[in-house]
């Protein structure tokens, strides 16, 4: 996926990436105070499954860098080789899917080749992304829960919106369907709870503003 020759973010570019959604600062506060609850879990879930595909694998794959560290300073041998795992993965998908949005949104630079590369790979980014969280989530149960929490959100979004990428790409007319744009549901128990999130309207997909 990695594109050697294309320009690397710079820290402002980063930190606006940063700015886009909600998730990774709840996903840092949450890793920090060691505490995981019921409110956290769904304003997680509220904030990614608002986001479009491309939005939610740059808010999943900066919290996976975020959730990488975490790991690594728990000392848990066996959580090590899967936060390297997760880093990786992370840091390169934001470096690439963050760039081809940096460039389309902020400066106007639209190559349709990487947009249409970047549209087309982002259902088996998100699987590889939800797999990774899948293994944290097993190797964390049951401890750290805190990270097991965060892994097993990050899962369900990624492979929910590996789904939402694979029906955009499927409808004939993505920018015009309505059932394209639906919000990505809530696990069951969590339903019937209301709590802010970000939408974010610009997308590599098309016109994903919420109905």
């Amino acid at each position: 996926m990695t594109n050697p020759r294309r320009k690397k973010l710079n820290e402002k570019e980063l930190g606006s990436l940063y700015l886009l959604s909600n998730v990774p600062m709840m996903v840092d506060r949450a890793l920090e105070c060691g505490e995981f609850n019921e409110q956290n879990l769904t304003a997680m879930h509220e904030a990614l499954g608002s986001h479009a595909p491309d939005m939610a694998m740059i808010a999943i794959s900066l919290s996976g860098n975020i959730l990488a560290e975490a790991m690594k300073q728990t000392g848990e041998n066996h959580l090590q080789p899967l936060a390297t795992e997760l880093k990786y993965l992370s840091v390169n998908t934001v470096e690439e899917v963050g760039r081809i949005w940096i460039d389309a949104c902020r400066y106007g630079i639209h190559n349709e080749d990487d947009i249409n590369d970047i549209v087309n790979q982002s259902a088996d980014i998100l699987c590889m992304l939800g797999s990774i969280f899948m293994e944290i989530s097993e190797a964390c149960t049951p401890e750290p829960l805190t990270i097991r929490g965060v892994a097993a959100t990050l899962m369900y979004q990624a492979e929910a919106h590996a789904d939402s990428a694979r029906a955009l790409l499927e409808n004939a007319a993505p920018k015009t369907s309505k059932t394209s744009m639906d919000t990505i549901p809530l696990p069951e128990e969590l339903q019937n709870k209301h709590y802010a999130d970000n939408v974010v309207a610009f997308s590599l997909f098309g016109d994903q503003r919420m109905q």
